[in-house]
């Protein structure tokens, strides 16, 4: 009987960086491995600027259209955003990605980096890479899917 590897999806997650891309680049040198760079708004930039990071529009972006995304990764649908014009309680995050299908959802805005598990919803906050609003400092996340559909989810320092 042979062994087979398991593959595993690795998803690289920013937000709320203002402007600055300093920090955005060494995440893509640090993830070169990447399967998938996601970024929840307020990069301030054209998203052309900000590649390989898909976006979204937050409240300090001019450049970028689309308000949210809906990302489909085989039977996992991820729910991105910024999350300005949304209220961003446990709750009604969890019932936006019921709504949509989605296992998981990440949103920015708030600069402060979390991770939550709520009812079988994976909710995410990276936190911000620009003006942190925790002890914690700059924060980035990490999503790990493998074939089994097992999701893991970290908050890294940057």
């Amino acid at each position: 009987m042979e062994n087979e590897e398991t593959s595993i999806m690795k998803i690289v997650v920013a937000s709320d960086n203002h402007r600055d891309l300093t920090l955005l680049k060494r995440i893509v040198q640090l993830h070169s491995d990447a399967d998938l760079f996601l970024h929840a708004g307020d990069s301030g930039l054209d998203e052309r600027e900000i590649e390989p990071f898909l976006t979204v529009k937050g409240n300090q972006d001019f450049l970028v259209k689309n308000n949210y995304r809906i990302l489909e990764l085989g039977s996992i649908r991820i729910y991105l955003m910024h999350g300005h014009r949304t209220f961003l309680s446990l709750n009604r995050l969890e019932a936006l990605a019921r709504e949509n299908n989605c296992q998981i959802i990440i949103h920015g805005h708030t600069h402060v980096p979390y991770y939550r598990l709520v009812n079988g919803i994976h909710i995410l906050c990276p936190g911000s890479l620009r003006y942190p609003r925790s002890r914690r400092g700059t924060t980035y996340a990490l999503i790990l899917i493998n074939d089994e559909k097992n999701i893991q989810i970290e908050i890294l320092d940057i």
